[in-house]
């Protein structure tokens, strides 16, 4: 498990529901063998206060989150988190950091590879997976082709991303998360290109699933091709039940 305490060296909002947070600490090369895109643990600092019915110290908590970007020269790592208030202490955290606070990371070492080279490919995902996709928009190869379908809250939230040119970038705006999307609908599996293909889809527990039901019933589509994620589920502190950024299994 490689380990380090870093700290806050800048904090930037994206647009009004995206924080960047940049990390910085002498001991960052203990992610030497640390791949961008993939997730993280961090330790949410909380107040060492005692409950009213109990002597024992709040315990820490622990969240998940994408490694947006690593820079092992410069000793810098980047996190990008979705603002929502108070709502959750991921979310409450990177909204009052300042430079100089401390945050625990922890990760370990990942083999999946983030993508299956492939002739086309689908990206699917909400507010909560923008930053691995972008990552993974990044990582494609020049000449790669096929779209990617991103929801977030609004047009104020459409970010600059870099990515191939037959890389179509389609954004769909949805101010309430979790109460209704479109991202199950935004696709067509009858449009699907003959070919190998690679699928990722990352949203809320039920868009997930209905995602997943989508492609599993797809006649010609290997299960080899298709990868969903649930990051978070209705009703629950988001990146609370993101924690677990748990793959879709097949009934």
């Amino acid at each position: 498990m490689m380990r380090a305490v870093l700290t806050v060296k800048e904090k930037t909002f994206l647009t009004p529901n995206y924080i960047r947070i940049i990390l910085e600490g002498n001991d960052m090369a203990v992610f030497a063998d640390a791949r961008i895109g993939d997730n993280n643990k961090i330790i949410i600092p909380e107040s060492k206060t005692l409950s009213e019915n109990s002597s024992e110290e709040i315990r820490p908590l622990i969240r998940t989150y994408t490694m947006r970007d690593l820079d092992l020269e410069k000793g810098l790592m980047t996190i990008d988190f979705v603002s929502h208030g108070d709502t959750g202490p991921a979310s409450k955290w990177a909204g009052s950091a300042k430079k100089g606070d401390e945050l625990t990371v922890m990760m370990k070492v990942k083999i999946k590879p983030l993508f299956i080279p492939s002739d086309w490919y689908l990206l699917i995902g909400d507010h909560t997976a923008l930053p691995v996709i972008s990552v993974i928009l990044e990582s494609l190869p020049a000449d790669a082709k096929g779209k990617a379908v991103l929801e977030v809250y609004s047009e104020d939230d459409i970010l600059e991303l870099k990515k191939p040119e037959n890389i179509d970038l389609i954004w769909n705006f949805n101010n309430e998360p979790g109460k209704s999307s479109q991202l199950a609908a935004s696709f067509d599996t009858n449009d699907f290109p003959f070919g190998s293909k690679f699928i990722f889809a990352a949203a809320e527990y039920k868009t997930a699933g209905e995602i997943q039901d989508k492609l599993r019933n797809h006649p010609d589509l290997l299960r080899s091709q298709w990868q969903t994620y649930s990051y978070w589920k209705y009703g629950q502190a988001e990146d609370a039940s993101a924690e677990s950024r748990r793959e879709q299994k097949n009934s």
